[in-house]
This record gives C-alpha cells, structure tokens and sequence, in this order.
C-alpha cells in the first residue's frame, strides 16, 4: 500500500520532457544559471538594437554636416567665379579682356 502511495506521488509531479534533479540544491543552480544566460541574452540584444540606433543618428547628423559643408562651398566656389569673371572682363581695373602680352 505504501509502495502504490509513493509511485502515485512521484507521478503526480513528474512531468514529461522536464529534467528532475532530486538534489534542490543543484536544480536552484541551474535555474539561475538559466536565468543568468537567458538575461546575459536580453542585454546583448538590446545592446545591439541601441548601436543600430545609435548608428542611424550619426548618420543622419553626417549628413546634415556634409550637407552644410558642401552648401558652404557652393557658396565660395560660386563667389570666386564670380570675381574671376569680373577680373577677365575688366571690371576690376586690372585686365582690359583676354589681350596678350606683346613682346
């Protein structure tokens, strides 16, 4: 009778596909080291998902930038043009037009 009372108790908690370790000790062990590994897992990956990010808007502030800078140079490029027309067409007093130098 006793015999059918235990069997009946160690069936009761057992479970299929589940790993029994008698010893309470070592089944808490692996617990938290499951647990450990599981949260270890989460951090990565949101390590990972704030590099993306993180990456995306120093991209974007590159942009900006080199958007400035190349605004900026359009800008002196279009100036110096500018005076270099005036002075091959005269305007500045020093060239009279594309005359050559006579020898």
């Amino acid at each position: 009778m006793i015999v059918i009372t235990v069997c009946i108790c160690l069936l009761c908690s057992f479970a299929k596909g589940r790993d029994y370790d008698p010893d309470k000790y070592r089944s808490d062990i692996k617990k938290l080291n499951k647990k450990l590994n599981e949260e270890r897992k989460g951090v990565v990956r949101e390590l990972r998902k704030d590099i993306y990010f993180m990456s995306d808007v120093k991209a974007k502030e590159k942009a900006v930038q080199e958007q400035e800078r190349a605004e900026k140079h359009g800008k002196n490029l279009a100036f110096l043009q500018e005076q270099e027309h005036a002075f091959k067409s005269g305007q500045l007093g020093k060239g009279k037009g594309n005359k050559k130098r006579k020898r």
